[in-house]
């Protein structure tokens, strides 16, 4: 038995990036809707069940009301008990955080001899400072797997498990991955993405280095140890042996269907195909050669399946549903239980990062595919592809909106469905018979801003070039003020500049501007400001501010940032620029 191995190859690559044009608009997180979140049935409400946390990223529960909870930047382990959030952490780890660095993910696993064992996964900070990366550019020791104990309200006892390379070859602490399950078959899965741009030959690339053990799903025994060490899938030896499927550029979100235990799991696209997948053993997704479909070539490398690289039983297989656009995919959940009413009962929970929509999704009857059936409303017969081409197409499949960025989704031992965000807060959805919390208020309305603040009104239409907003060009005088109202169906952004510009965002930046909510900007010196949204940066559109009363500084007014947590990423942004 393997108590715990290293990974620590670090690899550099020289293979030619791709045509594609690859933007960090994902690292703008949608902010909480200024009346808080809702779903769409009326039979069902959401509850708060805590604020104040920090960064929060995974969950999972010790029992009934009893939850942890990981921060990603102050390496805390938090627990909630019946709604109240302990000041103190259970647990204290040193981690790295630059972007997506940090405290990443937890599980659970009960023990037959009474003893409760907690998985943890976190980006270890190099020199047991937290941040440091970002404070002092201290390598992380790596991105590690660790098992404790949980004893007395603490975790003891940790037990390292892998130990993979921290250090990206692009220099940006990106796609590290994270989330951790606990199987069927009672083993360790753990998701890491291809951190920062690895090209190995789990990447698909066949003159590459050897796998490292990034870019992939990863499955140890609860010690550590090789699972069915004299049939591994990928071939034999460390860290081939460990992988369960690879090829996976970054993800945030996996879970086994409770009916066949089959493991399903979110994948991110650069600024080309969000997927979801049927993750089987073996699994090869295709990155960095395939993304999407792979007979639609979004990256344009004109790859086919035989073109990937092959190791043991190793097998590609299409996504079971495509994004076009990007939307930032992170959680996913079945709802093992019927709380919530029979018709969602093991139906499929995907949450995003960039708009704060929750996703309903329902399976075949062999549950190998998704099948979009007669319980959705909406026009139903564009999803029949399960390839959104449109940001429209989502409108179906939105089940809950407002939540903020999602990080994490989980079914509670009451049956309910609980959503973490990344904003600080836990929520619940649960029957309104069941709920005992008053309804959230209605918030102010764009066009009642646009009144109070005697502003002139700009509406954000969706992803058109610069017929991106109406109108366009927005032409106003020194003094006043321009509300940006968001009538598409995902957010958007209205940043300074042009995409890849060195000063962009520099002057304004609103971060996520969720569906139906706006953003608020007074103009009080002359000239022509471009601008675009980090998201979609073929969106173009331009104020032009005539003479009039001189000043300083650009006001940004908005109040519909209620999210800081693009910090990480990009300090540009600010309440009061001066140019």
């Amino acid at each position: 038995m393997i108590a715990f191995f290293a990974i620590s190859l670090i690899l550099i690559s020289s293979i030619t990036s791709s045509s594609i044009q690859f933007s960090f608009g994902a690292y703008a997180k949608a902010p909480l809707s200024p009346a808080g979140p809702t779903v769409n049935d009326d039979s069902l409400t959401v509850e708060r069940i805590v604020d104040d946390l920090e960064f929060p990223t995974s969950m999972a529960f010790l029992g009934p009301n009893d939850i942890l909870v990981t921060e990603k930047t102050t390496g805390q382990v938090k627990r909630i008990t019946n709604g109240f959030l302990s000041p103190q952490p259970v647990l204290d780890v040193p981690v790295a955080s630059a972007i997506e660095r940090g405290l990443l993910g937890i599980a659970i696993a009960k023990q037959p001899d009474g003893k409760t064992y907690v998985f943890l996964s976190y980006t270890e900070s190099g020199d047991g400072v937290d941040g440091s990366d970002i404070e002092r550019f201290v390598d992380p020791l790596g991105n590690r797997l660790y098992r404790y104990e949980f004893v007395d309200g603490r975790l003891i006892n940790p037990v390292l498990l892998l130990d993979l390379t921290a250090i990206p070859p692009n220099g940006r602490g990106e796609h590290n991955g994270g989330k951790i399950r606990i199987g069927p078959d009672d083993n360790v899965y753990f998701m890491v993405g291809e951190v920062g741009g690895h090209r190995t030959q789990s990447q698909n690339i066949l003159l590459g280095p050897a796998p490292n053990g990034l870019g992939g799903v990863l499955r140890v025994t609860q010690d550590g140890g090789i699972v069915d060490p004299e049939n591994p899938i990928f071939g034999e030896g460390l860290p081939l042996n460990v992988y369960y499927a690879m090829g996976i550029r970054n993800s945030f979100g996996m879970d086994f269907d409770p009916l066949t235990g089959n493991l399903w799991d979110t994948e991110n696209g650069p600024t080309g195909g969000d997927e979801i997948n049927l993750v089987f053993p073996g699994f090869n997704s295709g990155w960095w050669q395939i993304q999407g479909f792979v007979d639609d070539d979004i990256l344009g490398h004109g790859t086919t399946e035989s073109d990937l690289v092959s190791f043991g039983s190793s097998q590609y297989a299409d996504p079971k549903f495509v994004w076009e656009t990007p939307v930032g995919l992170t959680a996913l959940k079945f709802l093992n239980s019927h709380r919530l009413g029979d018709e969602y009962a093991n139906n499929m929970f995907v949450g995003d990062i960039n708009n704060g929509l929750l996703y309903r999704f329902t399976l075949n009857e062999e549950r190998d595919a998704i099948f979009i059936n007669d319980t959705y409303v909406g026009d139903i017969e564009a999803l029949q592809d399960n390839h959104i081409e449109d940001a429209k197409e989502n409108q179906p499949l939105i089940f809950g909106q407002g939540f903020g960025g999602i990080t994490d989704l989980q079914v509670g031992p009451d049956g309910y469905l609980y959503v973490l965000s990344y904003t600080g807060s836990l929520f619940r959805i649960l029957p309104i018979t069941d709920s005992v919390k008053p309804q959230p208020l209605v918030a102010v309305s764009a066009e009642q801003e646009s009144i109070r603040n005697q502003s002139v009104s700009a509406v954000i239409l969706g992803i058109d070039g610069d017929d991106s907003y109406s109108p366009n060009p927005i032409e106003i005088q020194v003094g006043q003020t321009v509300t940006w109202y968001n009538g598409d169906t995902i957010s958007h952004t209205v940043t300074s500049g042009r995409d890849g510009d060195l000063d962009e965002g520099s002057l304004f930046d609103s971060d996520a501007i969720i569906p139906n909510q706006f953003y608020t900007l007074t103009f009080v010196v002359p000239g022509e400001f471009p601008y675009y949204c980090i998201y979609h940066p073929t969106m173009v559109g331009e104020v032009i501010v005539n003479e009039g009363e001189t000043g300083s500084s650009l006001s940004d007014d908005s109040s519909s940032d209620e999210d800081d947590s693009s910090s990480d990423e990009d300090d540009s942004s600010s309440d009061e620029d001066e140019i």
